[in-house]
């Protein structure tokens, strides 16, 4: 599913129209992914007392609220990318430290039960049949490929990432920030930018979600069949 551009434009060549029906089930899934992991967040805090994203209008569904242009980019074509984070004031939490693990983790739940969902789904497609069907699974299966490679990508412990936020509060009490000047967090930002441009992680988080399909579809298989 994932392609390099010349991989594109080869599609587009031998097969315009199916390519065309994957490249808008590609941005439709990927809005609905990224939107939704910010929203997750969002709506997290303002339960846990803080309602900094909910002012500054993050808890929509308008992709011009959420959307980062080089993530997105990345996660069309390499399947890992990011939005802009939700801005938080952990002040406002009534617990600090549990509180910004719960929102912390919010993100990936919501790609976690997103992608339970689509699997499911696009388990169940193989009772159907026809055109319509088909594309449906088309587009569940982009889906859940999205959403688990979101999971797993969130979950690495580097900034600004959620699993390096859950790291930070889980062992570090939330200390870890005032350790790291803002020029390090540049530079590891910058660092880890080059490095998934690159390429290198894509293969590795391909071969983790690739495992956690394998089963969860395997499951769900068992279960409906």
């Amino acid at each position: 599913m994932f392609r390099n551009l010349s991989g594109w434009l080869y599609s587009l060549r031998t097969d315009p129209a199916g390519t065309l029906i994957e490249i808008v089930f590609m941005i439709a899934a990927l809005l609905l992914s990224l939107i939704l992991h910010e929203i997750g967040h969002g709506y997290v805090a303002l339960r846990c007392g803080d309602p900094t994203a909910k002012m500054m209008g993050r808890l929509t569904l308008d992709p011009r609220k959420h959307l980062d242009p080089i993530g997105a980019v990345c996660m069309f074509l390499l399947g890992i990318g990011w939005a802009k984070p939700v801005p938080i004031n952990p002040y406002n939490f009534r617990h600090r430290n549990r509180d910004m693990i719960l929102v912390s983790f919010a993100g990936i739940f919501v790609n976690l039960i997103l992608f339970l969902v689509s699997t499911f789904l696009w388990v169940l497609c193989f009772r159907g049949n026809g055109t319509v069907v088909a594309y449906l699974q088309q587009f569940l299966m982009i889906m859940l490929s999205y959403n688990i490679s979101l999971a797993i990508f969130n979950l690495t412990p580097v900034p600004p990432l959620d699993g390096y936020r859950l790291v930070n509060q889980i062992f570090f009490k939330g200390r870890l920030d005032d350790a790291l000047s803002p020029q390090t967090m540049q530079i590891i930002h910058f660092a880890f930018l080059f490095i998934c441009l690159s390429g290198v992680l894509s293969n590795a988080f391909s071969t983790v979600a690739n495992f956690c399909f394998t089963h969860v579809a395997g499951l769900f298989m068992n279960i409906l069949f």
